[in-house]
């Protein structure tokens, strides 16, 4: 990760801003080998950012990420030359300055230009500034400023149903082509686009790409082992923080965002981070307290806490994952929430050391395409390809035969996605029973973007 971030052809010596630092991260994650949000850690670790700044640089960062398809065709309308004769490091400066000035609404269009311009000369591209600077300025007198309420060739949807007009096409028309225009308008592949359409319908696409892309408010948890939830909502509503109960009788849906470690309760782990679509894989198993568990694929930890939780933290609970940065988290998080029964285990990519079980309760929260939390997994959504669904399902299919293996007669197991393809999903599961004799399918969940929580899918087992 650092190595990406210092062997740049640019000079990132001097920048500390927010945007700057943005543009290190976005220019470092190029070649696709490594996420934006670990190269964003360490490139706000390498300095002193303030809060204010921090915040800036990573909804520069994901945002631009998030809409790269649709900066894209918008900047190529603007550039006469071509995308191929404009270096890659410039291409990514007009995204970061694009973005600013079309989805950032708190930024100052003639700000959104001139720090974007100044970029380029503070890293050693003094050359860039005139290119980047005419590109903005015509990209700003294009836009109309009227009201668009609705999808066209010239609407560029922004957040929560609105549009943004210009005064030329940039898109494919979304009554003709209503797949092409959803894929660059609002930053997919062409492939779930289709396949979305034809599943889900237009209206319901529409819906699910505002859901999206939206600034997602965080949802909580309660540790009910430690606080009720009454008291939670009265501390927040005491600190000025929005708050009103979820749909669940553990979860508090924040009403605006925040610094969540700086929440009341945060500390004496009170709470922790987690959709209500997510809460719904450990109340479908419901592992009983003093029985033994196992969380196969564990990290970051929100699912495994959870069973915790239910257990009453009694019992054994053995999370695992092939990543110990990430079984840290676990760990961390385990602490922090005081539940005592959860150990943790690195396993091999291969899968050697396995625990032997059995277990009378197992979740495996399997590895997918992440394609029900696109709005959360900003790069994920340039991987949602048949190709990287048929590679899942092959692992899916391992994992979930070999948890199988590991429960013990009656044992209940879940199968669980952040998914919405069915090949990672009910059809995963059955092409898996199809094969044995000695477990039934006892209930089916699925969970649909924006409405109004993340997508995703549980499967309930049990071996007979």
């Amino acid at each position: 990760m650092t190595t990406n971030l210092q062997n740049s052809p640019l000079d990132f010596s001097n920048i500390q801003t927010a945007r700057g630092l943005s543009y290190r991260v976005l220019c470092a994650g190029l070649d696709g080998t490594q996420f934006a949000s670990r190269l964003l850690e360490d490139a706000l670790g390498m300095g002193d950012v303030s809060g204010q700044d921090r915040r800036l640089a990573t909804e520069l960062t994901y945002g631009v990420v998030r809409r790269e398809r649709t900066l894209d065709a918008i900047i190529e309308t603007f550039v006469s030359r071509g995308r191929a004769s404009v270096e890659p490091e410039l291409w990514c400066l007009l995204r970061l300055g694009a973005y600013q000035l079309i989805f950032l609404t708190g930024v100052p269009t003639h700000a959104a230009v001139n720090e974007t311009v100044a970029l380029a000369g503070s890293v050693g591209r003094a050359r860039w500034t005139g290119f980047a600077n005419g590109v903005l300025r015509s990209m700003t007198r294009a836009l109309t400023g009227e009201p668009v309420n609705e999808p066209g060739r010239r609407a560029v949807p922004l957040r929560d149903g609105d549009y943004l007009g210009f005064d030329r096409d940039l898109f494919a028309d979304p009554h003709e082509q209503p797949a092409e225009y959803f894929a660059a308008a609002f930053g997919f592949g062409d492939w779930a686009a289709q396949r979305w359409l034809e599943r889900f319908g237009f209206e319901r696409l529409l819906k699910m790409g505002f859901w999206f892309n939206a600034a997602a408010l965080p949802c909580l948890r309660v540790n009910l082992l430690r606080v009720d939830r009454e008291v939670l909502l009265e501390d927040l509503s005491a600190a000025g923080v929005s708050a009103t109960e979820g749909t669940l009788p553990e979860s508090v849906r924040l009403g605006e965002m925040a610094r969540i470690t700086e929440l009341p309760g945060f500390r004496q782990g009170w709470f922790t981070v987690q959709d209500e679509s997510a809460m719904a894989a450990a109340r479908l198993l419901n592992p009983a307290p003093g029985t033994r568990v196992w969380d196969m694929c564990a990290a970051p930890g929100g699912k495994t806490t959870h069973m915790a939780e239910i257990m009453q933290n009694q019992g054994t609970l053995l999370a695992s994952d092939i990543e110990f940065r990430r079984i840290m988290n676990v760990e961390q998080t385990r602490d922090r929430l005081g539940l005592s029964v959860i150990s943790t285990r690195t396993i091999y990519p291969d899968s050697r050391n396995l625990p032997d079980g059995p277990f009378d309760s197992i979740l495996v929260d399997a590895p997918c395409s992440n394609s029900g939390v696109l709005g959360k997994r900003p790069e994920a959504r340039h991987r949602v390809t048949a190709e990287n669904v048929a590679e899942l399902t092959e692992l899916q299919a391992r994992l979930l035969g070999a948890a199988l293996d590991r429960l013990v007669p009656g044992g209940r197991l879940v199968y669980s996605t952040c998914s919405i393809e069915p090949e990672e999903n009910r059809e995963l599961v059955l092409s898996v029973l199809a094969g044995r004799n000695d477990v039934e399918l006892l209930e089916e969940q699925e969970h649909i973007p924006g409405e109004p929580v993340d997508g995703g899918y549980q499967a309930l087992l049990q071996r007979t």
